[in-house]
């Protein structure tokens, strides 16, 4: 754990919690370090979780797939972020998306449940439950401005919408979003082709230049 402490300590999960006291909230939490290679899962669809993964290497992406095995990425989260929160303190029923770490990635699992048992906690965990519910709400803000771009009716509309969102975000008109072609139409829930397309589309049209996964919003 001490390799990945300044993360911690950094984090918005961990905020306001001295370093010397983040090696006893990790032991009351039944901290546990597990490294994830490229490609693999933490979580499938149907699985039942009793614990919260707290990122500190790499990255994972949530998601949710039918019947056929197609996917829709509802969120990516890269070092210092949590998940699987709401799952570890309901514990209730078996999880309806899966969890993956297309580039491998280094988590740490909290039993956050604790934090709910009983009055008898310290400053430090007190701080720390303070910051999860913090946490949870800016969680909801996130998924429901997701839904603004999914509610989009057509594919220029939802890459408009998310592209204009990374610039505020960002504070820029030059702009690196975390995905790759195939995970941004999993992400907006379009075709990668006609994505693809549309994007070249958007270039011709003079409203955005990009290379890869760096982007710049250009004015007409």
């Amino acid at each position: 754990m001490d390799k990945y402490l300044q993360i911690i300590a950094s984090a918005s999960l961990f905020r306001g919690i001295v370093k010397t006291e983040i090696a006893a909230v990790l032991q009351n939490l039944d901290a546990q370090l597990r490294v994830y290679p490229r490609n693999s899962f933490i979580w499938q669809l149907g699985e039942q979780v009793t614990t919260a993964g707290f990122v500190v290497a790499g990255s994972v992406h949530i998601l949710r797939e039918d019947y056929w095995g197609r996917q829709n990425i509802l969120a990516q989260l890269g070092c210092g972020h949590l998940f699987g929160e709401v799952y570890a303190c309901l514990r209730q029923g078996p999880l309806t998306v899966s969890v993956a770490a297309p580039n491998g990635a280094t988590v740490i699992f909290l039993d956050i449940k604790r934090l709910l048992a009983g009055s008898a906690r310290s400053e430090a965990e007190n701080r720390l439950l303070h910051n999860l519910l913090l946490l949870m709400a800016e969680r909801n803000l996130f998924l429901t401005q997701k839904m603004e771009y999914l509610t989009k009716r057509t594919t220029r509309e939802k890459l408009l919408a998310y592209l204009s969102e990374q610039a505020r975000l960002q504070q820029s008109n030059k702009l690196t979003i975390p995905f790759n072609r195939q995970q941004l139409a999993d992400f907006l829930a379009v075709d990668r082709s006609a994505m693809s397309g549309e994007l070249s589309k958007m270039q011709a049209d003079g409203l955005i230049r990009y290379k890869k996964n760096n982007f710049e919003l250009l004015q007409k």
